[in-house]
């Protein structure tokens, strides 16, 4: 995909820079998002090459102070087998006057990047006429109906494990959801903060619930559980506090306001179990930070993420199909190795022959770069020669580091 950055980048004397990871378009989808569902049908290929260029420019400006929105996609790396994508990467034509704006935000970082374009780039989008609006700057609470508490009176019955039994949802509260930040749970207990859920904002789904889920097990102990829920899109469940025996769980509401403070922690409710010989007690509390921020979340392991990782393939079909078996996938560390040291090379001519692995991807967040792979052996050593297939450009792999890669190919 030509024109999105420069291929090569001076990094020195006598030295350039020839790695360059890019999103491919034949790589993603892109479905347009409306009426809270993704339509089945792939926007055409041009739009979609459109909105990864425009999401990929570093130059970012804020939000504008009033909008509207007009158009909503999804885009996901489809070589899922290779590398997964847990949500698909936002995209959201939005305008204020006659300006046209696209914000892009990633499963990655779920940082929200507002870029300036020109509509005539854009051609399959309207602008629409309509009311520019101030966004909100802040989750506020919503009046809930009795039919959105009995669908989850009825989710939580249909996923309850046999001989349980979903007695109540209270305190149980909605939210409408601004287009940035994150919500945080934060648990109280011993005086010590924990947070227990962290939500990223969405431009997509901005409508949510909450609630404390009262149970009765089957071996006769109740519990309750804080859900989350978005539109229907996602319902997260993490339980807080069990009780056994003739224990009793006691509960005391505390009223939120209207329209959340910014970067303040505001309880809601708190779980008592006064039991013979020691009493238990947590707090739940809401905060939300108009910025995203990574955070931990207690007592959960992070999801690993992949990092960048080389592929070394026969044919280019070897990897658009993700046939693993017929790839040498090389560890992180090594892969990461030859990224680092792609950063800043002496450019040569690839000398040696073709491998029976003739290519190698480096792939990192759906973004990716290919290169020819060529081999010269030697009495003492192995020369391996990477040649970028958009640039042509090529350059030599250090001794101790072609070494590395050329056992592990030897080894399959």
């Amino acid at each position: 995909m030509m024109g999105l950055v420069s291929s090569l980048i001076l990094t020195g004397c006598g030295q350039e820079r020839l790695l360059q990871l890019e999103p491919v378009p034949a790589y993603w989808t892109a479905h347009a998002f409306a009426s809270g569902q993704y339509i089945e049908e792939e926007v055409i290929v041009e739009q979609k090459k459109q909105l990864l260029r425009t999401c990929m420019e570093k130059k970012t400006v804020p939000l504008p102070k009033s909008y509207r929105t007009l158009q909503a996609f999804g885009m996901v790396f489809s070589l899922n087998d290779l590398e997964f994508q847990p949500t698909p990467t936002e995209v959201v034509y939005l305008a204020q006057g006659q300006q046209l704006y696209v914000s892009c935000r990633s499963s990655k970082t779920h940082e929200l990047r507002v870029h300036r374009v020109k509509a005539a780039d854009h051609p399959w989008v309207r602008l629409t006429k309509g009311q520019d609006r101030t966004p909100m700057k802040a989750p506020a609470l919503i009046p809930l109906t009795k039919e959105q508490q009995d669908r989850h009176i009825s989710t939580n019955r249909d996923t309850t494990a046999e001989n349980e039994f979903v007695r109540d949802l209270k305190p149980f509260y909605g939210l409408q959801l601004p287009v940035s930040g994150q919500l945080l749970f934060v648990m109280t207990e011993s005086g010590k903060e924990h947070i227990i859920r962290n939500i990223p904002m969405s431009s997509l789904h901005q409508q949510a619930e909450f609630y404390l889920v009262s149970r009765r097990h089957a071996d006769g102990s109740t519990s309750r559980s804080l859900t989350f829920s978005r539109y229907d899109w996602e319902i997260m469940d993490r339980q807080i506090m069990t009780a056994y025996k003739s224990d009793l769980i006691r509960m005391k509401q505390y009223p939120l306001p209207k329209t959340l403070p910014l970067n303040q922690t505001i309880p809601f409710v708190t779980l008592q179990i006064k039991g013979e010989q020691m009493v238990e007690e947590k707090t739940l509390s809401i905060r939300y930070q108009p910025v995203y921020r990574p955070v931990d979340e207690y007592q959960i392991e992070a999801e690993p993420t992949q990092g960048m990782t080389a592929y070394f393939h026969p044919t280019m079909t070897s990897f658009e199909k993700a046939k693993r078996s017929e790839m040498v996938t090389l560890p992180n560390q090594l892969s990461r190795a030859i990224a680092k040291e792609l950063k800043a090379v002496t450019l040569e001519e690839p000398q040696g022959a073709n491998t029976p692995f003739s290519y190698m991807t480096l792939l990192e967040d759906g973004n990716t770069q290919t290169f020819k792979v060529y081999v010269k052996k030697r009495a003492n050593k192995t020369d391996l020669y990477l040649q970028d297939q958009r640039t042509k450009k090529s350059a030599r792999l250090s001794g101790e580091l072609a070494r590395q890669v050329s056992e592990e190919l030897e080894e399959q």
